[in-house]
C-alpha cells in the first residue's frame, strides 16, 4: 500500500455525496462484544503502580485473544493511567498564588480552565490529602 500525498488525502466538496444519520444504541459499548463470530468473555488484567497491584476488566476473544474495553472499563483504565502519570511526576502542573482572606486559604483557577464549569454545573471540589502539603483536587 502506498502513502497518499496531502493533496490526495484532502476531502473536496465534490467528494461529499450527502448526509448520513447514525444512531448508536445506549448499550453499544457495553456487554460482551462479538469477535470472530463469538461472544467475548470478561477477563481481569492488572498492572503495578509503585508496587501496588491495580486491576481492570477487559472483554477477551477466546479465539484470537483480542481484548476490548467497554465504556466503563475504558474510564477506569484512563483513571489508572492518570494516576500512573501523577505518580511518575509526568502530569501537567500549574503554579498558582495561594490567597488568604483572613479566614480561609484559596486558589483561583484560570478562566480558560473553568469556561465549561457553569454549563456542567460544577459546584463542589473534593480534596484528597496525599500528604500534609499535597492535595488532589477534583471538581464535581
Amino acid at each position: 500500500m502506498r502513502n497518499m500525498t496531502p493533496e490526495e488525502e484532502e476531502i473536496k466538496e465534490e467528494d461529499i455525496i450527502g448526509e448520513v444519520h447514525v444512531t448508536i444504541a445506549s448499550d453499544a459499548f457495553s456487554k460482551p462484544i462479538t469477535c470472530c463470530s463469538r461472544k467475548t468473555k470478561k477477563a481481569t488484567k492488572g498492572m503495578s503502580l509503585k508496587g501496588q497491584k491495580v486491576t481492570y476488566d477487559v472483554w477477551k476473544c477466546g479465539k484470537c485473544e483480542e481484548e476490548y474495553l467497554d465504556s466503563q472499563q475504558a474510564e477506569k483504565l484512563e483513571d489508572i493511567w492518570a494516576i500512573q502519570k501523577f505518580l511518575e511526576g509526568k502530569s501537567p502542573t500549574m503554579e498558582r498564588s495561594l490567597n488568604y482572606d483572613g479566614k480561609t486559604y484559596f486558589v483561583r483557577f484560570p478562566k480558560d480552565l473553568t469556561a465549561g464549569w457553569a454549563k456542567q454545573k460544577k459546584e463542589k471540589a473534593r480534596l484528597t490529602m496525599l500528604s500534609p502539603d499535597r492535595y488532589l483536587v477534583e471538581v464535581a
